[in-house]
């Protein structure tokens, strides 16, 4: 899988994921940290924001700040 050379750090420090820029690629089911929207291994766009409404919310709030 071509994914693990983009492959994103955990997030230890605060914040979530998407609050740090890393995005999901749906079809590899990773995080990966890429500046683009479609997935350097597998060409599908990835998510930039989460799907969950309590998540969304969060996220909103610390872009907020």
């Amino acid at each position: 899988m071509a994914c693990t050379k983009y492959m994103a750090k955990g997030n230890s420090i605060g914040g979530g994921r998407y609050e740090q820029g890393q995005k999901r690629c749906p079809e590899c089911e990773v995080f990966i940290e890429w500046e683009g929207l479609w997935c350097p291994c597998c060409g599908r766009m990835l998510r930039s924001k989460p799907r969950a409404k309590k998540l969304k919310h969060k996220l909103s709030l610390s872009r907020t700040r």
